[in-house]
């Protein structure tokens, strides 16, 4: 039975459908941000109903778990969480910038995921692949200054990620991934939670929540006029 991916971690989207490694149909979201919320169920029920399948077909949930923004990544994890539990299915939270990692083609070259965290600051995290093939996370993702990161990461190692792109002018001299390749996609999502399902591996439909790894812009304002 086929995994259902959702990434929505930027202010565009995509999901993916997946069976036995191999992705039947993909597609971009036709909202950005917190239109996904009203348009992310039919969509998914269109995907899948191009592929005559339901939403009692699926076999799992895979969702991309950040970092990333705020609004995207709930409207996400929050879908996903309830055709979960719904359906009474698997659901795999994803890393998000392991997957981007997956999709670079760099096998086994240790290679940096970054993300714009404004502020002059960035989410980073390294990844690489083991002997056996499998990608894992060698440094977790955290938040530093632009310029932390650059002193930090040597010169033969690559740079992605949706960061990549938004810090261009800012990141001239290191290596970076061709662009095609910076951006989670929901494929990657929904093929490394195939993997996983597969492994028996799954998370609680009630504990998982998404990667932000810094409050909202409106949280801190509010902290701030405490």
């Amino acid at each position: 039975m086929p995994i259902l991916g959702i990434e929505t971690s930027g202010r565009s989207g995509t999901i993916a459908v997946v069976h036995q490694q191999t992705v039947l149909d993909a597609t971009e979201l036709s909202a950005t941000g917190r239109r996904h919320a009203r348009t992310l169920v039919p969509e998914i029920g269109r995907l899948l109903a191009d592929q005559d399948l339901a939403m009692t077909d699926l076999d799992g949930i895979a969702v991309s778990l950040g970092p990333g923004s705020f609004t995207g990544l709930r409207v996400g994890v929050v879908c996903a969480k309830t055709l979960a539990y719904s359906l009474q299915r698997p659901l795999v939270a994803v890393d998000t910038f392991l997957a981007v990692a997956e999709n670079s083609g760099r096998d086994k070259q240790l290679i940096w995921v970054i993300d714009d965290a404004l502020r002059g600051e960035v989410y980073a995290g390294a990844y690489q692949q083991s002997q056996s093939g499998e990608w894992v996370c060698q440094t977790s993702s955290r938040l530093m200054s632009l310029e932390t990161f650059k002193r930090q990461v040597k010169a033969d190692e690559p740079v992605t990620g949706p960061g990549v792109t938004k810090l261009l002018d800012d990141l001239q001299g290191l290596n970076l991934v061709d662009e095609t390749d910076r951006i989670p996609h929901a494929r990657q999502i929904a093929l490394i939670g195939e993997r996983r399902i597969q492994s028996g591996e799954c998370d609680d439909y009630w504990t998982v929540e998404p990667h932000y790894m810094r409050r909202s812009a409106a949280e801190e304002k509010a902290d701030q006029a405490c």
